[in-house]
C-alpha cells in the first residue's frame, strides 16, 4: 500500500487538475473530501494531500473550517493575467525568431497551415487546439524554460474563463490572418517584427477577452 500511495496521489491530482482546467468542475464549486475519497477509493488523507497540492498551484482555495473549493478569480485578476500574458507572448515570439531550429520552424509552418484549413471550415474546436499547439511551439522555441512555464500556467489558469474565444463572428479567420504576420517573421528570423506582430495579435485578443470578462455575470472572489 505504501508503494502505491505516491502513484495514487499523482493520479488523483492529474484527474482533478484536468477537470478543473477543462471546466468539468466549475469555479467556486466545493470539493468534498468524503465524496472524492469514495470516488477514488482511498481514505481522506491522500485526498487532503491532493487538495493541498492543488491549493499551492492556485487552482483550489482552502478555507479553514469550510473546506476546499475551486478558485474563482475576479475580473481584475483575470485582466491582470491577460496583461502579463500579452508581454510574455511577445517576448517568446521575439526569442523564437532568433533561436528556433530548422525542424521547429518547419513544424510551426505546418501547424499554421493546418490552422488555416480549420479556420476556413469554421471548425472552432480544431482551430482552438491548433492555436494552442502553435503558441506552445513558440514558447518552446524561445529556449527560455521559465518563460514557457509561466505562459503555459497563465493560459491554463485562464482557460475556463476563455473557452473557445474564437466563437466571435469570423474570429478564427481573423486570428489566422494575425498569426500569419508573426509566423512569417519567426520563419524569416526577424525578431523585432515577430515581437511586434505577436504583441498586436495578443492585444486584439486581450481586448476581446476583457470585453467578455466585463460582460460576464459577477465572478465573485473566494470568500
Amino acid at each position: 500500500m505504501q508503494a502505491e500511495k505516491p502513484s495514487r496521489v499523482s493520479e488523483m491530482r492529474q484527474a482533478l487538475e484536468q477537470e478543473i482546467l477543462e471546466g468539468t468542475i466549475r469555479p467556486g464549486e466545493r470539493l468534498d473530501e468524503r465524496a472524492l475519497a469514495e470516488r477514488f477509493g482511498v481514505s481522506r488523507t491522500p485526498v487532503r494531500e491532493v487538495l493541498s497540492q492543488l491549493g499551492s498551484t492556485g487552482l483550489v482555495f482552502i478555507k479553514p473550517g469550510a473546506g476546499a473549493s475551486v478558485v474563482r478569480m475576479s475580473a481584475k485578476q483575470l485582466i491582470g493575467m491577460m496583461e502579463v500574458l500579452v508581454e510574455l507572448e511577445a517576448l517568446a515570439a521575439g526569442l523564437a525568431a532568433r533561436r528556433m531550429g530548422i525542424d521547429e520552424r518547419n513544424r510551426l509552418k505546418s501547424v499554421h497551415e493546418e490552422s488555416h484549413a480549420a479556420a476556413l471550415a469554421g471548425d472552432i474546436q480544431v482551430y482552438d487546439r491548433l492555436n494552442r499547439d502553435l503558441h506552445e511551439l513558440i514558447y518552446a522555441g524561445s529556449r527560455n524554460e521559465h518563460l514557457e512555464q509561466q505562459a503555459k500556467l497563465i493560459r491554463s489558469r485562464m482557460r475556463i474563463y476563455r473557452q473557445y474565444p474564437f466563437q466571435h463572428t469570423a474570429r478564427p479567420l481573423k486570428s489566422y490572418n494575425e498569426h500569419d504576420f508573426f509566423v512569417k517573421a519567426i520563419l524569416e528570423g526577424d525578431s523585432e517584427a515577430a515581437r511586434m506582430h505577436m504583441h498586436n495579435h495578443m492585444t486584439v485578443g486581450g481586448n476581446i477577452f476583457v470585453d467578455m470578462v466585463v460582460g460576464m455575470p459577477a465572478i465573485g472572489e473566494n470568500g
